[in-house]
């Protein structure tokens, strides 16, 4: 049970069952209508706090950490036993997207919607803040047993990643969030705030949706994304990168239909260091275009050493593609190496379709008329919409390894990839299985219909000795 601060006698309520009876009121509703609405002495302490967020009405930072600070005093960490107070930080992805989108107006109406639904859902339960930007912060206490946490922290970013409806624009929201104990009763916001955005960056590495709970091991990781941006500086000047390739093949007669191009980091140190522990970091630093565009730039020197009728596939970044420079610059490499656009093919992962649908469709129109082909990456992690997917040029859905993973043991798999395979038919595009390890998966991927596969069950990544085909080219 948890006892409320700050408001005269003692409210006690249970934090999941408040949670989902919110959730339930608000689903009846069918809006955003208030329900856990505070009692009178709640609302007075809410109007006489002076730190507050001008946009939203919330508590600013400074607002939460004098609030947090009377909490602990009259209930101190070391004393609370069975139950913790936690402190709760949530972040709406793209509001940059949103404001270009839709306009600012717009944006900070979006703001105002997700400070109402988080306010009401956390009710009397703790005070709601809005940090900056769109970051919002909360305090909850809750029981040492980790399933109400779960149970709470599903639900609210569920609530918030509702698509927010305004005037005639819907907006779709992702949003993912990080959780510290309070465990001390001097409050350093800016220490539990930065505890918390370790924790959603940690979160955010397995996509948006998520939350995870800060521990101290997350500082050692932060300060390794710091050391990779350092070196990935270095790296670029240094050209310490290469390529290894992996054949995508067709299972049913073995012929080679391309094969997908896989950045490697040869650190001079450390060894190789692979794309999911610097990809992501040179996105946030602004260097992936440096590095996307020396990846195309290899695998047109490496196309003239493979058979001219097998396409090769580049890995591109939603940042790459998000620049409106990308498509002239592909197009130039393409003209130095004298590689013909259609032996190029460029793989997209499936996590782009939730920027702005409109820039994408042109995006992609400009890529395929100017005669490479695309294909969506990942496809089945999560991401797509079917209306989305229809009026998209692109010619092939790879379909992710966890999905094929998650659906071998079941009865129905088979029936499963089917209908997957249906939809690409539907969309008249390919479809291929990356991830194929084993003879069963083999066999029930043809079964199902995909033949077009990909994985170590048809060979590991190679790596193009360069110096002896040019040797044997000539001979």
């Amino acid at each position: 049970m948890l006892n409320q601060i700050g408001v005269t006698g003692a409210v006690e309520m249970n934090v999941a069952t408040s949670v989902v009876a919110g959730l339930a009121a608000l689903a009846g509703a069918g809006s955003a209508h208030a329900y856990f609405i505070g009692s009178d002495d709640t609302s007075k302490i809410y109007e006489e706090v002076l730190d507050l967020d001008p946009l939203t009405g919330l508590l600013s930072k400074e607002g939460l950490e004098r609030k947090l600070a009377k909490i602990v005093q009259a209930d101190p960490p070391e004393t609370s036993g069975f139950e913790r107070w936690l402190l709760i930080s949530l972040e709406i992805d793209a509001l940059r997207d949103i404001n270009e989108i839709h306009g600012a107006e717009i944006g900070d109406s979006v703001l105002r919607v997700i400070a109402q639904r988080v306010r009401r859902l956390v009710g009397d339960l703790g005070p709601v803040s809005r940090i900056a930007g769109s970051e919002y912060a909360f305090a909850v206490k809750f029981k040492r047993d980790d399933r109400e946490l779960h149970a709470v922290m599903n639900a609210i970013i569920d609530e918030v990643a509702r698509p927010v409806s305004i005037d005639s624009a819907t907006v779709a929201v992702f949003c993912t969030a990080g959780v510290t104990q309070i465990v001390s009763q001097t409050i350093e916001i800016n220490k539990l705030l930065r505890q918390t955005k370790l924790a959603r960056a940690n979160a955010k590495a397995g996509g948006l949706g998520n939350w995870a709970t800060y521990h101290p091991e997350m500082t050692q990781s932060d300060r390794y994304r710091k050391w990779i941006e350092t070196e990935l500086v270095q790296a670029i000047r240094d050209n310490d990168f290469d390529l290894v390739y992996q054949s995508q093949v067709y299972s049913d007669t073995g012929k080679i239909a391309g094969y997908e191009s896989l950045l490697r980091w040869k650190h001079p140190t450390k060894g190789i260091i692979p794309p999911i522990e610097f990809i992501a970091v040179a996105e946030q630093c602004g260097l992936i275009n440096q590095i996307g565009n020396w990846v195309i730039r290899r695998v047109c020197e490496d196309a003239h050493f493979f058979d001219p009728d097998v396409k090769i596939a580049v890995n591109v970044s939603p940042k790459q593609l998000d620049n409106p420079e990308f498509v002239d610059t592909l197009a130039s490499i393409l003209k130095t190496y004298d590689i013909k656009p259609k032996r190029i093919e460029i793989e997209i992962t499936e996590n782009v379709l939730i920027g702005d649908p409109n820039r994408v469709r042109k995006q992609f129109e400009r890529i395929r008329g100017l005669g490479c082909s695309i294909a969506i990456d990942d496809f089945g992690t999560g991401y797509s919409n079917l209306s989305t997917l229809s009026e998209l040029s692109f010619c092939k859905l790879k379909l992710d390894r966890s999905f094929l993973a998650r659906y071998e043991d079941r009865n129905n798999s088979g029936p499963l990839i089917s209908t997957v395979v249906n939809l690409a038919r539907a969309l008249d595009v390919q479809i291929l299985a990356e991830g194929v390890e084993t003879k069963d998966q083999i066999a029930m991927l043809n079964a199902a219909g995909c033949t077009l596969m990909q994985g170590f069950a048809f060979g590991k990544p190679f790596t193009l000795n360069r110096d002896e085909v040019s040797e044997e080219a000539a001979a």
